[in-house]
């Protein structure tokens, strides 16, 4: 790292901290810090949805992708497509229309109010489990590239993570993803860049080269259920797994309803979906270049691996400058993840636990400063699990593969109940949700299901509905005011109708 290269990140960081105590300055109540007011941009929601997904593991591991398998892992942006077409079709009317923070207010509405800690609950787990690993992987390329111990670069990632975050609420948080994305960007170029120049012939050789590799494939249309990079499989398995996410993910939610109506939300999905697919496309470019490239310079190192080759790269072949904006772009990546999974977390506890819990009469600044504090509990519960994970080396991988499907499963399992089955009542939903969940765990433990582990929310969401109806069935059906407005086929009542906070006393 140059003195221009340090000088572009220390430039980065000032202007997301910026960002961050420009937006504090209209914090003053919970509407705005939770959803800006709903006075957002559509476009600037659009790309804080794809940037929240786009993390530093996606910058590395998709150059990585590239350089092992060309372009095969673009199938999954049309999965992605399926899910966010099912998304705007199922739940955004309600979502939006109830006047939603978070979207596991609906659940208490439809059912009760233990269905909704439910909901939020398995939500809570998916974000938790997920932080330390977003936070460490992202400093781990961090310390590799600067020379920085690793303790050092998951303290600067996670303490400004935090400052903005809690300073700005989602308005910072959505702004510092445009940012973050844009940065990605200029960084994916900058690799471009030194990758083409750096051959004779630069991008016609390297693409010639990556034909002669076999890296130029787009579609795969072979059935290999356990392949991420089969098109039917990211068609159903990844389709239905993006599904969950992106509709029962409050990550993804409080963007929704932040917009000012339905049509603004529907145009900012399908921009965040359009800039996803730019997004990855353009990392498998920059790997199936530098397959390219190192084809025609001796190839790479024995102890380099898939995720390393853009760290590798930087460090021995990048230019000063061109350095300094990937660096910044892996930040970027890891920021735009990182706060987000913190204000959802913040937003998630104080909404649905706190507010709607606690006994003392509801005080909108006494909720911001929990929002608030509750961030930096996150914030330093995640650089605590980082650092474990940097002692140990330990990966935290294998475990979020594993689990992450299945705490989403569960959560699309039901929503889908609430939305789709009418029939279904409070205790079916809660029980039937709970009993698909140990079926699950205690049939793949003992070997009854040997499905891989991208089709888990696939077949737990099915399980989930089947269980549901059947304990609704036998006992009592729900009241006529938890459909009414509440389901797909009885959506034409919903008026706009909001939710009452904090305790939605009209269902107590």
């Amino acid at each position: 790292m140059s003195i221009i290269d340090w000088f572009i990140v220390a430039i980065y960081a000032i202007i997301v901290i910026g960002i961050g105590i420009a937006a504090s300055r209209k914090q003053n109540n919970t509407e705005e810090y939770f959803r800006g007011s709903r006075q957002l941009p559509w476009w600037a929601i659009g790309f804080s949805i794809i940037a929240t997904s786009f993390s530093a593991a996606s910058l590395l591991g998709g150059p990585g992708e590239g350089y092992e398998h060309g372009f095969l892992y673009l199938q999954l942006q049309f999965g992605d497509l399926i899910g966010y077409g099912l998304v705007i079709f199922i739940f955004l009317p309600l979502f939006v229309g109830l006047n939603l923070t978070t979207a596991y207010e609906y659940l208490e509405k439809r059912f009760d109010a233990k269905t909704r800690s439910l909901g939020s609950l398995c939500f809570l787990l998916f974000v938790i489990a997920r932080l330390g690993g977003l936070l460490y992987a992202a400093s781990l390329v961090v310390s590799t590239i600067t020379g920085m111990p690793v303790y050092i670069a998951i303290l600067i990632v996670g303490v400004i993570s935090i400052v903005y975050t809690v300073a700005g609420g989602i308005t910072a948080v959505v702004w510092t993803d445009v940012l973050q994305f844009a940065m990605i960007f200029v960084g994916l170029a900058a690799g471009i860049w030194a990758a083409t120049s750096g051959v004779p012939g630069g991008f016609g050789e390297l693409w010639r080269a990556a034909s002669e590799g076999g890296k130029l494939a787009v579609v795969n249309l072979s059935w290999e259920p356990e392949s991420i990079r089969s098109l039917p499989t990211a068609l159903i398995a990844y389709g239905i797994l993006a599904f969950a996410i992106a509709g029962t993910n409050q990550q993804s939610v409080q963007r929704y309803v932040s917009c000012a109506d339905v049509p603004s939300a529907r145009k900012a999905i399908f921009l965040g979906w359009f800039s996803g697919f730019v997004g990855v496309a353009a990392t498998l470019l920059l790997g199936v270049l530098l397959f390219g490239f190192y084809s025609l310079n001796a190839g790479l190192p024995d102890d380099v691996k898939p995720d390393g080759i853009l760290s590798y790269f930087i460090v021995n072949q990048v230019p000063p400058g061109a350095s300094g904006l990937l660096v910044a772009a892996i930040f970027a990546a890891a920021m735009s993840s990182i706060d987000s999974a913190l204000h959802s977390l913040a937003t998630c506890m104080t909404v649905d636990f706190y507010d709607r819990y606690a006994k003392s009469e509801y005080s909108e600044s006494r909720s911001l400063k929990v929002a608030q504090g509750l961030i930096v509990v996150w914030g330093i519960v995640g650089i605590i699990s980082a650092f474990f994970v940097a002692s140990t080396g330990k990966s935290l991988l294998p475990f979020l593969v594993t689990y992450t499907t299945m705490f989403l499963g569960p959560l699309l399992g039901i929503f889908l109940m609430g939305v789709l089955v009418p029939r279904i009542n409070a205790n079916g939903a809660f029980y039937g949700t709970v009993a698909a969940v140990i079926l699950i765990v205690v049939g793949s433990e003992n070997g009854w299901f040997n499905f891989p582990g991208i089709w888990r929310s696939a077949i737990t969401a099915p399980i989930a509905i089947i269980l549901g109806l059947a304990i609704s069935l036998i006992s009592s059906e729900p009241p006529e005011r938890s459909v009414q407005g509440l389901t797909l086929w009885h959506s034409s009542q919903l008026q706009g109708k909001p939710m009452n906070r904090p305790g939605l006393e009209d269902n107590d």
